[in-house]
């Protein structure tokens, strides 16, 4: 009697789904896609890194920025030392 009245037991009602499996299982398909569409743009889109990135460049692009004396009160030469050609401690 119980069964042609209510559909579902109060135990089977409060019983949880397993939609979160889905959920967890869509989120990590679209994390591993995006993941594939940044890998393809970094190899087929992007060109080679460039050459002002290379630390002989960044290190004579500082060593002009100091002969310079490129903002002397409290810029990057205002940490250099002309007497003793180094940094100051």
């Amino acid at each position: 009697v119980y069964r042609i009245k209510f559909n579902e037991s109060y135990a089977e009602m409060k019983k949880g789904t397993n939609e979160w499996k889905t959920v967890l299982g869509g989120v990590l398909f679209f994390l591993g896609l995006t993941g594939v569409i940044l890998i393809w743009q970094k190899h087929f889109m992007y060109g080679p890194v460039p050459h002002t990135f290379s630390d002989e460049w960044l290190s004579a692009q500082t060593k002009r920025m100091l002969d310079m004396r490129v903002n002397p009160v409290q810029g990057i030469t205002a940490q250099w030392d002309f007497d003793k050609n180094e940094w100051k401690k």
